[in-house]
Order: C-alpha cells, then structure tokens, then sequence
C-alpha cells in the first residue's frame, strides 16, 4: 500500500490537496485510488496507475466545472424536477440534464452519476480496457471480467450484484431512505438499478425509490416495472422491510441471510420476481 500525499492534475504540473490523503492499493492486477475530494468519495480504478491518476484529475477538472456553474445556475442545484439547458454546460452537467430528463427528476439526482460517467469516458479514450469509477456509491464500469457490487442496506439482508462482463460499460446506483443522506420520499432500504450509464442508473433509481411505501408489496413491483420501462435500464432490485423485488439481466444474490445464502438459482426465468424473506 501506498499513501499518495498530492495528486497532480491536469497537465500543467500542478498540484491539489485533498480533503484526505489518497490511498493507493494493487491488487488482481488493478491500481485502486481511494480518497475524497469536497464532499465526494472516490475510487478510481485500472490496470494503468498513470490512467488512475489523469481520472483523478479529471473528476477535480469536472467537479470544479459543475460548482462553476450551479453557482450561475441555482435551478439546477434547487429544483426536483428536469429542467432545460441554459447555455454552455459542462459535460457531466450535459450527461445529468438528460438523464434526469429521461427518469423524471431534478438534475441533482443524476448528477453523481454523470461525474462518475464523465471520469470513466476520459479513461477510456486513454486506453483503459478495464475502468471502474465510484462516486459516492454511483459506479460507471466497463470490466473484461465477472465482477461482483455490494449493495449495504443497512439491514441484516446485504446484497450483491454479478456483473456480466459482456456488457461494453455498466452504471450503477442505489438509492436508500434509512442508510444514505441523499434525499429521498419513499421508503426503500435499497433502491438499486443497472443502466447504460451511472448518470441514468443514479436518476431512475431517486425516481424508483421515491415510490416505495413500507411493506407495500404493489409499490415495489410497479417501481421495477417503472424502471425496466425506462430506455436504457438494464435491471431493477428493490428491498424494502422483508420485501425484495427484481427484474431485467440483474443476478442479486445474498450476502448475509439466515434462511438462504443465494438467489441466483432463481435468477432470470421471468420479466420479475418478487418474494418474502423471512429473517431469523
């Protein structure tokens, strides 16, 4: 393990302090980069550490770019519904526009997500073959290999989603009124969605979570139903209380359960499943 003191950024030489010292770790053949940076915590991964630290540069660039404008554009920060351009934008503001757009919520929704798709996009025409950006638990990926997201819920049931490393880029998002202090109006432990990107996948799964009402099971099967409805939402997974409901190409499986320790044998056989789990 190496601990990384400053970062550089950008190509000028330049260098930036972090709200923490940067921790960098190999394993599995990745460089794996964790900090944070004003109120966002970050991992960025790849196989090339030079890769890693031009992404971190890259979220800084884009970060400071947003906060730019927000602050000329209040209504984007402020508002819970989509909203239309206004002038040049940034490019992770351009990417949270139009997914909000898309789901059906304000832009601020998206708008982790779009940073992480922003940092992935830029790592990628750098010549990443495998790329993982977390933002805050928004995840934009695009992997060579079967890989495995955790999902805390806060509860004694923790799941975890197998990725299908098929896919050319995946995002990521869950959305949770008990454990995160994003804002949310419904009552999911766990709101998670599989998307084309994470800005889409962080916007439909504010959307998909505002609907649930506790123990409700219809809210949480019209949720799922909602985002599989969505173009560009891969998979959909709801837990709430003792309820877990699912659908689309997402294989959950258990992490920590007293009656069974995986779902995947009743994975994909149907558009959605959803079922008690009765925790002992």
């Amino acid at each position: 393990m190496w601990e990384l003191f400053e970062v550089m950024s950008g190509e000028s030489g330049s260098f930036v302090q972090m709200s923490t010292r940067p921790v960098l770790t190999y394993r599995n053949g990745l460089f794996y980069l964790r900090t944070t940076y004003r109120e966002a915590d970050l991992l960025i991964a790849s196989e090339n550490i030079s890769i890693v630290s031009k992404g971190l540069a890259k979220f800084i660039e884009e970060r400071e770019a947003v906060q730019n404008y927000v602050e000329k554009h209040p209504e984007f920060l402020y508002s819970l519904e989509p909203i239309k351009r206004s002038g040049e934008v940034p490019p992770a503001v351009s990417v949270a526009l139009e997914a909000s757009s898309k789901a059906g919520v304000g832009p601020m929704a998206s708008l982790p997500g779009a940073l992480a798709d922003t940092v992935l996009d830029a790592m990628l025409t750098m010549g990443a073959t495998i790329a993982i950006v977390e933002n805050g638990g928004e995840i934009s990926t695009r992997m060579n290999r079967e890989a495995v997201v955790g999902v805390y819920t806060g509860r004694e049931l923790n799941l975890g989603l197998i990725l299908d490393p098929s896919q050319d880029r995946i995002g990521v998002s869950t959305s949770s009124s008990s454990v995160s202090h994003a804002l949310s109006f419904g009552e999911a432990d766990a709101a998670v969605v599989v998307a084309e990107n994470a800005a889409l996948a962080d916007a439909v799964s504010t959307r998909v979570g505002n609907m649930i009402k506790s123990e409700c099971r219809k809210s949480l099967e019209e949720a799922v139903k909602l985002a599989l409805s969505i173009k560009g939402v891969k998979g959909c997974i709801i837990y709430s209380g003792e309820l877990l409901s699912f659908g689309g190409s997402v294989k959950p499986i258990v992490l920590k359960a007293s009656c069974r320790e995986m779902l995947e044998s009743m994975m994909l056989k149907g558009p959605m499943y959803d079922f008690f789990l009765r925790l002992l």
